[in-house]
Order: C-alpha cells, then structure tokens, then sequence
C-alpha cells in the first residue's frame, strides 16, 4: 500500500487494497479461515473497487470540508463515518447508504465511546512510535492488535458473532 501511495495510478487502486486488508481483518475478527491471496484480490471483484473508491473520494472531501468548518464537524465525521469502509466490504452497499448507516452504528454504540477508543489507540500509537528502534520492534508485536480495534467494533456493532448475549 506504501508503494501504491506515491503514484496517481497507484492513489486510484489504494482504496482496493484498503478494501481486501479490511476484508482480511473482518475474516480474522469473525474467526474464518483467512487466506492472504484472498485479501489482494478482493479489493478488486464485483465492482468492489469502483465501490471503495467513490466511497474513499466522499469520505475525504466530507471529512476535509468538516475540518475547514471549525474542525468538529471534522472530528465529527471521521469518527461517524469510521464504519462505512467496512459496510461497503462486508455488507455491499453503496458509498452513500454506507455513510448513513455508519453513523447510525456510531450513535448506536455511542459517539464518545468510539471517539475515546480511536484517542487511546492513537495515543498508544504514537507512545510506541517516539521510542527509538525499541519503539519499532514493540510495535510490531502491539500493531496486529492495534489494527484489529475497528473491526471487532463493528463486527459487535453489527451483531455478529462476536456479541455475546445472557442467551450464550
């Protein structure tokens, strides 16, 4: 994805690399038999790519125009938006209903629960970050785990196999 970030060609086929590493994380959250070949080329079937891309290109001029207007609706949106990437990859839906819906999750679960989550994960972060070279080498074993916070968010968000009920 580092490589495909510094080109225009590989800007536009960045969202369906984001697409198959976050299919690869839903697989790995809901304890499926995950395939690392499966995750490349998932960004890129049934029109999965057109799909991230529009999606990604709404987000980032929603979410810039947000930050430009006193940044909190900035703040705002990023956080409200957080799981529409992952509505549009699991559940298929359109950029603009992904949105909407995303929002309604974060309100379901709560607009500061999420926001405190995503400040400790940043937090934590960038504590491992500032520590030279023993930064590097702890973050490799803290960042698998860092990772997999939104998707098991929204896998609980959505009800999936995750949730467990007084009924389990």
């Amino acid at each position: 994805m580092l490589l495909a970030g510094i080109t225009i060609i590989g800007l536009l086929v960045l969202p369906a690399l984001l697409a198959g590493l976050c299919k690869f994380l839903l697989k790995v959250a809901r304890g499926e038999e995950v395939v690392i070949a499966d995750s490349f080329s998932s960004g890129f079937d049934n029109g999965m790519w057109w799909k991230t891309l529009v999606y990604s290109l709404i987000m980032i001029i929603g979410v810039a125009i947000g930050y430009i207007l006193l940044i909190i609706p900035g703040i705002y949106l990023s956080i409200a938006w957080s799981f529409g990437f992952y509505l549009v990859i699991d559940k298929g839906m359109t950029p603009l209903d992904a949105l909407q819906k995303s929002r309604e999750l974060v309100h379901q679960i709560g607009f500061w629960k999420i926001l405190g989550i995503f400040l400790i994960v940043g937090v934590i972060n960038m504590l491992i970050q500032i520590i030279p070279t023993l930064g590097y080498l702890l973050y490799l074993f803290v960042y698998p785990f860092l990772i997999m916070v939104s998707p098991v968010i929204y896998e609980n968000a959505i009800g999936g196999s995750l949730v467990h009920t007084d009924k389990d």
